[in-house]
């Protein structure tokens, strides 16, 4: 049986000099962050013109002008979150906290160039446009490692994929970059966090492929290696049935999945993913017992992060006049 554990005691974390002066950027930056109790409050309100107001002196105010239609919400708070990770990069003595978060865009990239959709780019975080326009060209030879030489060694051709076994090449490489970009920093949070967000995409990524009436074991060899999590995936992909899956994992990722169980079907899934990304938000916040260091960085890019889907996701809702209960269930954890 895998047993994965996850201890809500703060790993081992120290104040590092040379880290003062982003941390200290990052203090100020904090104090625009949007407390917890902005959320509902929004939720509540009438007209989404009001909103507007109420996001006067944060951190998306400068992006906000009156001229922009609110449909083009999501990619003003896409664009403000990737703004100040880049900024923050600059920073940083070790780019490792930010491409962190900045390598997502990148194999939301490479996902959409393997399915030949030319017209659809988001930010770059670290490989460039003309790296991913080669993709196009059945080229890989400037994609990352994580990428390359999983192709190399397995004599995989990705062309001959379909979509979903595409997605799932990508999702495992995406999370072999992960893992390798947190080993490269010394930082037992971050290097904790990331392990258990690698821990519950694994298990999305088969729940949403089972629910597909796919070949587990089959999928499984396209998203492995994923480190320690190897094991894993081979445990969960010889039982089709998730109801069996939280003995299997166990910790605290078996306990969310339980409750995500209970959930109604369709809910499910989004439901798991959630509970996991409040969950690393909430570990997340023991970098602010330091002074300096990665993990203040990490720390505050999780929180805008949350703060810009939590923002996406009211405003998008308010549009579409979705259940303000429903949206409010869907809020990601905010801790200031």
């Amino acid at each position: 049986m895998t047993t994965l554990t996850t201890s809500l005691i703060a790993p081992s974390i120290k104040n590092r000099p040379k880290w003062g002066f982003v941390c200290g950027r990052i203090s100020a930056l904090e104090g625009k962050l949007l407390p917890r109790e902005f959320f509902p409050s929004i939720i509540e309100m009438h007209h989404t013109e009001d909103v507007f107001q109420h996001l006067q002196g944060t951190l998306i105010e400068d992006y906000l002008d009156p001229g922009v239609p609110w449909e083009d919400f999501s990619a003003v708070a896409d664009r403000c979150f990737y703004d100040y990770a880049v900024s923050i990069r600059r920073d940083c003595p070790s780019p490792v906290p930010a491409d962190l978060f900045l390598i997502k865009n990148d194999y939301l990239n490479i996902k959409t160039a393997l399915a030949g959709m030319e017209d659809i780019r988001f930010l770059p975080g670290m490989i460039p446009e003309n790296t991913i326009i080669s993709i196009l060209d059945g080229e890989y030879d400037d994609l990352p490692p994580a990428f390359r030489e999983r192709i190399t060694g397995s004599s995989i051709n990705v062309s001959e994929m379909d979509q979903s076994l595409s997605d799932i090449f990508v999702d495992g490489a995406y999370l072999r970059q992960m893992l390798a970009l947190a080993s490269a920093i010394d930082s037992p949070l971050i290097q904790t966090c990331v392990r258990e967000l690698v821990s519950g995409h694994v298990v999305s990524a088969l729940w949403r492929v089972l629910r597909q009436d796919r070949d587990l074991r089959q999928v499984a060899d396209y998203l492995l290696p994923v480190g320690d999590e190897d094991l894993l995936v081979l445990e969960l992909a010889d039982i089709r049935d998730p109801s069996a899956w939280p003995e299997i994992i166990g910790g605290e990722l078996g306990d969310l999945l339980s409750r995500a169980l209970q959930m109604p079907f369709e809910e499910q899934v989004s439901t798991f993913d959630l509970k996991v990304t409040n969950l690393v938000l909430h570990m997340a916040t023991y970098a602010r017992f330091e002074t300096s260091g990665p993990e203040r960085v990490f720390d505050f890019l999780m929180a805008l992060e949350a703060e810009m889907q939590n923002l996406k996701l009211v405003v998008t809702g308010k549009i579409n006049r979705i259940d303000p209960d429903i949206l409010a269930q869907r809020l990601r954890y905010v801790n200031v």
